[in-house]
């Protein structure tokens, strides 16, 4: 849509423009008017016009000035003037407002309707270009993106590749040595894919601005990070380390931050058609990032260390551990073996990953036979595991994981047992004590120190039985051997097993066994 503001003191030329001028003809769809300087700026700010058409003389503020402040906000804004010959004096300040051009009054309209028609061309234009660099920014990326692929996968051609550079705007010095890196920023397992990408998006635009003395050409990869290609004089390749904390710093300083960032950095090549053994340097290093703690440099030419034995002996000495079930000395155990493996970084990831899985499953195992009611069965529980483990990204974050877990069921083990021991505590104390007629809950809650609420609801889960139920159990079972003595009295008996009243210990004889006392000794005379 092409609007256009036009600004004339004189209401007769004004009015007289608005009707005789086709706007629509010229291709102008929106025509406002003003009749002066001041009401023009009001206008403008509210049309945003693409053309004004304003007289140079006008009361309070002259075109100049009006058109003037109408460039500053609108710079793309193509300007007409209306002059009479005597306002010769103002051409050098139109001239620098870059004017379309100039209708002397009295006005030809044929004379302004061609002047309009070839502003219209003009906004056209560059509508036009606006559309193309809005579309060249907005292919930036796959731009990027492509020559990366192309460039490490090798071989590609050269003037194809020198075309894509140029509309990429990047331009590689001649001479330059190339070295492939690999950026890896340590997201969240939850992290959202926009958070993702707006992070990779500050990577990128800092290295494509950012010199140190290399070019960078970067672009992401969704499987490993983001790949940046950085050319750079021959000698110059471990100062990438220096651009290294530059970038990290940057990151830092947005909000939110950027998580902490890996980079490894691949061999050097004297020349494109080496760029793809540089990649292939970083890539194979990927894995042994797994050894490092997030956010550091590392050089793929640095060799890891020896690998770390891990055999059916180490999982004999932890399953010696598992029978006792000791926290700290199976904690201790895990912290001694991720110290040992941590500097030999050259045992695959995926031994460890297993390593530690069956260790879990070993350790669940052990639960279940301590009578441990786990929630998921056994096959259930190790696949999620191993898929937990199988996406951590760093050994720490392996060993964190294991030893949380861990604590989480030896916790419950304990707990377990500590809570069995509580109730086999009352039971023993029930069966010594049961003749005590004060026996009662609070009571058994301070001799095993829990609270009696607590002990309740342990007790009826443990046992299936109230803790009264129990007591009366045990003491109907002493009376039957009492009642078992012929020359036992019944009130005897009762007093005997904890009952102040001989017959409500009749009544309770009878709910348990079914007969009263009476009958029950008469039915078991020796």
């Amino acid at each position: 849509m092409i609007k256009l503001l036009l600004v004339e003191d004189e209401s007769a030329t004004r009015k007289g423009l608005m009707k005789h001028i086709n706007w629509h003809e010229l291709g102008v769809d929106l025509v406002e008017e003003a009749k002066d300087g001041i009401e023009g700026l009001e206008a403008a700010g509210r049309l945003q016009p693409d053309i004004v058409v304003s007289d140079i003389r006008m009361p309070g503020m002259n075109g100049i000035d009006f058109t003037a402040s109408v460039r500053e906000r609108f710079p793309a804004c193509q300007i007409i003037f209306l002059s009479g010959h005597s306002d010769k004096e103002y051409l050098k300040a139109a001239i620098r407002i870059n004017a379309v051009s100039y209708v002397e009054k009295p006005i030809d309209v044929d004379e302004l309707q061609e002047t309009i028609a070839k502003a219209v061309r003009l906004c056209r234009e560059n509508l036009k270009v606006d559309h193309m660099q809005s579309a060249l920014s907005e292919s930036l990326p796959f731009i990027r993106q492509t020559i990366v692929n192309g460039v490490i996968r090798g071989p590609i051609d050269d003037s194809e590749l020198q075309r894509s550079l140029q509309l990429a705007g990047i331009s590689f010095a001649p001479g330059s040595a190339y070295t492939v890196s690999i950026l890896v920023p340590a997201y969240g397992e939850e992290e959202p894919n926009d958070v993702k990408q707006r992070c990779a998006n500050r990577i990128i635009d800092y290295l494509h601005q950012a010199s140190n003395g290399f070019t960078h050409l970067a672009a992401m990869q969704d499987s490993v990070g983001i790949v940046v290609i950085s050319a750079h004089r021959p000698e110059r390749q471990r100062e990438l380390a220096a651009v290294y904390p530059l970038l990290t710093a940057h990151l830092n300083d947005r909000h939110p931050p950027c998580p902490k960032l890996s980079w490894i950095v691949g061999t050097a090549s004297p020349g494109w058609p080496g760029i793809p053994d540089s990649y292939e340097a970083a890539a194979g290093y990927l894995s042994h990032l797994f050894y490092c703690d997030f956010g550091k440099l590392v050089y793929a030419a640095d060799k890891p260390n020896a690998a770390c034995k891990l055999d059916n002996e180490l999982l004999h000495t932890y399953a010696k551990l598992l029978r006792e079930l000791h926290k700290d000395a199976i904690l201790s155990f895990t912290d001694h073996l991720y110290q040992t493996i941590r500097t030999r970084t050259g045992t695959p990831v995926d031994d460890v990953k297993n390593l530690f899985c069956r260790m879990l499953r070993m350790l669940a195992e052990q639960a279940e036979k301590r009578g441990l009611n786990l929630s998921q069965s056994g096959s259930e529980q190790e696949e999620y595991d191993w898929a937990t483990i199988s996406k951590i990204g760093t050994f720490k974050q392996l060993k964190d994981y294991f030893q949380r877990r861990a604590s989480f069921l030896l916790d419950r083990i304990a707990n377990m047992e500590s809570n069995c021991r509580a109730v086999q505590d009352v039971k023993k104390y029930i069966r010594g004590h049961y003749g005590d007629k004060e026996i009662t809950v609070n009571l058994l809650a301070d001799h095993v120190h829990l609270t009696p609420t607590y002990l309740s609801s342990l007790f009826r889960k443990e046992t299936g039985k109230t803790i009264g139920e129990y007591i009366t159990e045990v003491r109907i079972a002493r009376s039957a051997d009492l009642l078992m003595e012929p020359q036992s009295k019944l009130y005897e008996v009762a007093d005997l097993s904890g009952y102040n009243d001989a017959n409500y210990f009749a009544k309770a004889f009878k709910k348990i066994t079914g007969m009263t006392p009476t009958q029950f000794r008469r039915n078991h005379k020796p």
